[in-house]
């Protein structure tokens, strides 16, 4: 059976891996820029770094970041993952119910019932008046 997918989930899903990707570009820059044989002033990467260190006041490099900004891509398609899972499941059942439910109208000898409300058959018992004891 293939599942579709509708355009929000798609965007959820496209949302967490570019952020999951830029999150590996930026460890790929700090790993790059750590190891680059160039004078530290020629070195554009460990530049760069210093500047965002700077200027944000967190003294945290690309490789840092970029382990930050990894786990939360992944963490956003994981739960877009979740949700649209359950979603599936509810929908399966949905159609689950549907079925049982047109079988018992085609057969006559069972008797349907709201799935709102279950209605409860008296029993004789409670079907007699209770004599009040004088």
């Amino acid at each position: 059976m293939k599942a579709k997918v509708s355009g929000k989930e798609f965007a959820w899903y496209l949302v967490g891996a570019t952020i999951a990707v830029f999150g590996v570009i930026l460890m790929i820059f700090g790993i790059v820029g750590h190891h680059l044989n160039v004078a530290s002033e020629s070195n554009f990467i460990k530049n760069a770094e210093k500047a965002v260190i700077e200027g944000i006041k967190i003294p945290f490099d690309f490789r840092i970041w970029g382990i930050l900004i990894f786990i939360l891509g992944i963490a956003i398609v994981v739960i877009a993952l979740a949700f649209n899972g359950k979603k599936a499941d509810r929908e399966v059942e949905k159609q689950l119910r549907r079925q049982q439910r047109q079988a018992a109208l085609k057969d006559n000898t069972i008797e349907v019932k709201s799935a709102v409300e279950i209605i409860e058959e008296p029993t004789p018992q409670q079907e007699a008046p209770a004599t009040e004891a004088k």
